[in-house]
C-alpha cells in the first residue's frame, strides 16, 4: 500500500504542519484500506509505515504545483474534523515530476477525476521503483526552458488540460529570448510556418528537414488560411529544404512571385505601388539566393524604382489616409533590402537612411513607430531598423540605441513568446524578430574591407553567370576566385589566433589564393580545428577553379557552364562554412 494525498491549494505542501479533513479521508482508496479506521486510532499508525506521495490537483496554481513529494507520513493526530501530520521526505528521491507520476496513473490506481479533487487515498500495490528512480534529492528548478518543453509535449500529445495549466505557468516567467525560442516548436505544431524551421536549427537534407518539407507541403496542399505572400515563403523554403520531388511546386511559387513583382513595378505616378509593398517584396526576395537569381530582372526594376523615390533626407514617404508623410517601417524595409541586395552603389543612400532611422527612435522607449507622428511603437519597424543599424557603418557609434531597441523587442513578446504587428501573422512576425535577435552577430556591417569585397565579388559573379555568354562566364570565374581570396584575407585579419597575414614578408605582395588556402589549412591543424592529415574542406575544387582562372587570364581559355557552376557551388559552400564556424558571420546573406 501507499498514501496519496492531493491538495487543491497550490502552496499547501510547502510549509508544515499539514492537515486533511476527515470527510475526504480514504476517498478513492483500495480494498487494503478497509483495515484503516478512524474509530481505531491505533490503525492510523500503519499509515506511517507506508510510502506517501503529496501532490497538487491538476489545475492548481503556485510555483511548485507540478512537484510531487515522496517520503513518509509521520505523527498523525486527529483534531476534531481534521487529521494533522508531518512529512519526512525520502533522502535520495524526495521530489518527483507530476507528469511522470500521471504517466503511470493507471498502474498507481489514480483515477482521472481524483486528479482534480483534494483527498487522502490509501492505494493498493506499490509505487513502481522506476518512478521513484526519477526523483531527486533537491527540488528541480522549474526554468522556462523546462516548462516550455513540457508545454510543447503536452500540446503534441493532445493533453489539453495539462497544456492549459502549463500555459498558465509560462505566464509567470518574464519575457526573455530563451522563452520565445523555447516556444517555437509549439508554434510549428500549431501551424507549419516555413520561416520558423531554421530558427530551431533544423538542417536541410536531414530526417528533421524532410519532416519539415512534408508539413509545409501539406499546408500548401490544404490551401486554407495561407497568407497573401505565401508564394515567397514557399519558394524560399523549398529552395532551402526541398528536393527534386518539389521542383514543380517550387517553379510554381517562383512564377507567382514573378507575377506579383511585375505588377508592383507596372504603375507610375499616382498608380505607383506603395513604398512599403516594394520594400517588403525586395526584403522577402533578399532572404533567398534562388529568388535573387531567378527574379533578378524583376528585382532590378523594383530596386531602381525604390532608389529613385528616396527623399534627399534619407527616408521614404508613404501616402496614407490622404496625406503623405515619412514612413518609418517602409524606410526600414527598403534599407535592409538594399543592404542585402545591393552593392557599394547604394552606400550613400543606405547611410542616409540609417542616419534618419536613428533619429526616429523614441527616447526612453527604444522603439520606432510605423510612421512619423504616430504614438504607438511598431515591432516590424523596430526590428528592421535595428538590423539596418547593425549592417551599417554606424553600428559602433550607437550601441545604446541597439541595446534599448533589443530590450524593447524582448519585453514586447506575448505571454507565449510571440509578437504581433498588422497585417502580418503572429508566427511570421515571431520568426522575423527571433531571426534578428538570435542571429544579429552574423550580420556583416557595411564597412569597407576584405570581407565586404568578398561578398560583392561573389554577388557580381552570380550576376555575370546568370547573364550568360562565354565572356561573362570568364568574368564570373575570375570574380569567384577573387571572392574566395578576399574572404581568406579578411579571415586572416579578424582571427589573430591563426597568426596569418594576407601579405608576404615584403609587406606589399599578397599570398594568392592557393597559398592562402594552404596557410589556412596549416593554421587550423595547428590550433586543433583540423586534425592532421585532415584537409581543408573544398580545397581541391577551389584550387582547380584557380587553375581555370589562370587559364582564362593568361591563355584566354573558356570555362563551360557546368565547370563554372561547380566552381561557384564549392566557393559558396567554402565561404559559408568557414564564415560561420570561424567568424560567426553569414557573409553571403
Amino acid at each position: 500500500m501507499f498514501n496519496l494525498l492531493v491538495s487543491g491549494h497550490g502552496e499547501w505542501w510547502e510549509t508544515p504542519p499539514y492537515t486533511m479533513t476527515i470527510d475526504r479521508f480514504k476517498e478513492y482508496s483500495g480494498v487494503e484500506a478497509e483495515e484503516i479506521d478512524l474509530a481505531r486510532p491505533e490503525t492510523l499508525r500503519r499509515l506511517e509505515d507506508l510510502p506517501a506521495l503529496l501532490m497538487y490537483e491538476v489545475g492548481a496554481g503556485g510555483p511548485h504545483a507540478r512537484v510531487v513529494r515522496h517520503g513518509r507520513i509521520r505523527n498523525i493526530v486527529r483534531r476534531a474534523r481534521e487529521l494533522a501530520f508531518t512529512f519526512e521526505p525520502d533522502v535520495e528521491h524526495a521530489y518527483l515530476d507530476r507528469a511522470e507520476v500521471l504517466r503511470v496513473a493507471e498502474q498507481l490506481g489514480i483515477e482521472q477525476f481524483e486528479q482534480h479533487r483534494t483527498h487522502w487515498a490509501i492505494k493498493d500495490g506499490d509505487i513502481p521503483a522506476e518512478l521513484i528512480a526519477t526523483g531527486t534529492a533537491e527540488r528541480a528548478q522549474r526554468t522556462v526552458t523546462v516548462v516550455a518543453a513540457e508545454y510543447v509535449e503536452a500540446r503534441r500529445e493532445g493533453r489539453r488540460r495539462e497544456a492549459d495549466e502549463l500555459a498558465e505557468e509560462l505566464q509567470n516567467f518574464p519575457p526573455t529570448l530563451d522563452k520565445a525560442l523555447s516556444l517555437v516548436p509549439v508554434r510549428i505544431l500549431q501551424q507549419p510556418t516555413p520561416e520558423l524551421y531554421p530558427i530551431l536549427g533544423i538542417e536541410p537534407r536531414t530526417p528533421e528537414g524532410r519532416n519539415a518539407v512534408v508539413a509545409v507541403v501539406a499546408r500548401d496542399n490544404d490551401g486554407q488560411n495561407l497568407p497573401a505572400d505565401w508564394s515567397y515563403s514557399l519558394a524560399w523554403f523549398l529552395d532551402l529544404y526541398g528536393s527534386a520531388t518539389e521542383a514543380v511546386r517550387l517553379h510554381g511559387a517562383l512564377a507567382e512571385c514573378a507575377a506579383h513583382m511585375i505588377a508592383l513595378g507596372a504603375g507610375d505616378g499616382q498608380a505607383a505601388a506603395p513604398v512599403e509593398d516594394i520594400g517588403y517584396t525586395l526584403w522577402r526576395c533578399s532572404r533567398s539566393p534562388k529568388l535573387v537569381g531567378d527574379l533578378r530582372r524583376e528585382i532590378a526594376v523594383l530596386t531602381d524604382r525604390l532608389v529613385r523615390r528616396q527623399d534627399a533626407q534619407g527616408f521614404w514617404n508613404e501616402a496614407r489616409d490622404g496625406a503623405t508623410r515619412p514612413a518609418v517601417r517602409a524606410t526600414a524595409l527598403a534599407t535592409v533590402a538594399l543592404q542585402r541586395l545591393g552593392d557599394d552603389r547604394y552606400h550613400d543612400a543606405i547611410r542616409q537612411a540609417v542616419s534618419w532611422l536613428i533619429t526616429q527612435v523614441v527616447p526612453d522607449v527604444g522603439a520606432l513607430p510605423r510612421d512619423v507622428g504616430e504614438a504607438a511603437s511598431d515591432v516590424i519597424a523596430t526590428t528592421l531598423a535595428m538590423e539596418a543599424i547593425r549592417r551599417s557603418d554606424l553600428v559602433d557609434d550607437v550601441p545604446h540605441v541597439l541595446a534599448a531597441g533589443d530590450a524593447w523587442l524582448v519585453s514586447g513578446q506575448t505571454v507565449l513568446g510571440g509578437w504581433q504587428a498588422e497585417p502580418w501573422t503572429e508566427d511570421f512576425v515571431a520568426a522575423m524578430v527571433l531571426e534578428y535577435l538570435a542571429r544579429q552577430n552574423e550580420m556583416l556591417p557595411q564597412v569597407d574591407g576584405f570581407l565586404l569585397m568578398a561578398r560583392d565579388f561573389f554577388r557580381k559573379a552570380e550576376e555575370l553567370r546568370l547573364e550568360g555568354g562565354a565572356n561573362n562566364r570568364r568574368l564570373a570565374a575570375i570574380a569567384t576566385v577573387h571572392a574566395v581570396e578576399m574572404f581568406l584575407y579578411g579571415l586572416f585579419e579578424r582571427r589573430e589566433d591563426l597568426a596569418l597575414s594576407a601579405f608576404r614578408e615584403n609587406g606589399t605582395e599578397t599570398l594568392g589564393p592557393r597559398e592562402a588556402l594552404g596557410a589556412l589549412q596549416a593554421a587550423l591543424q595547428r590550433i586543433g580545428v583540423l586534425q592532421a592529415p585532415q584537409r581543408l574542406s573544398y580545397r581541391d575544387p577551389l584550387s582547380a577553379l584557380v587553375g581555370r582562372r589562370d587559364g582564362i587570364i593568361h591563355r584566354a581559355h573558356e570555362i563551360s557552364e557546368a565547370e563554372l557552376g561547380d566552381g561557384m557551388k564549392h566557393a559558396r559552400r567554402f565561404i559559408e562554412k568557414y564564415a560561420r564556424s570561424l567568424l560567426d558571420l553569414n557573409l553571403l546573406q
